[in-house]
């Protein structure tokens, strides 16, 4: 792959998201609803068959972060730039003390 020189393919955090201008913005937030239901029904019918639910979350969180650093590569690959794998542990770690702290949040808000 040809790389422009010192260009990568940065990630936004979970603020910058939110920050986005709508439509984009509202797809996100459909993004965010589908999957999140798509996990859930199928994390419903890997319980249901007997699966244990503590390696399906783990394995499925890693499939998820599979993905997620695919279309990162991939698009880093389409605008011939560098994926930078640092940048995009960053990125996950931000999302994942976002997460860690709206649910504490909404759980001390009565909404969790």
């Amino acid at each position: 792959m040809s790389v422009a020189h010192g260009v990568s393919m940065t990630g936004m955090t979970i603020e910058e998201c939110q920050s986005l201008d709508t439509p984009l913005r509202q797809d996100l937030e459909v993004l965010d609803y589908e999957i999140r239901s798509l996990v859930a029904r199928i994390r419903k019918e890997a319980g249901d068959a007997g699966a244990d639910d503590t390696i399906f979350i783990k394995a499925s969180s890693t499939v998820l972060l599979s993905i997620a650093a695919s279309l990162m590569a991939r698009a880093a690959q389409d605008k011939s730039a560098a994926f930078d794998a640092l940048d995009f542990a960053a990125n996950a770690s931000n999302a994942a003390r976002w997460a860690q702290e709206r649910r504490l949040r909404y759980f001390l808000g009565g909404e969790a």
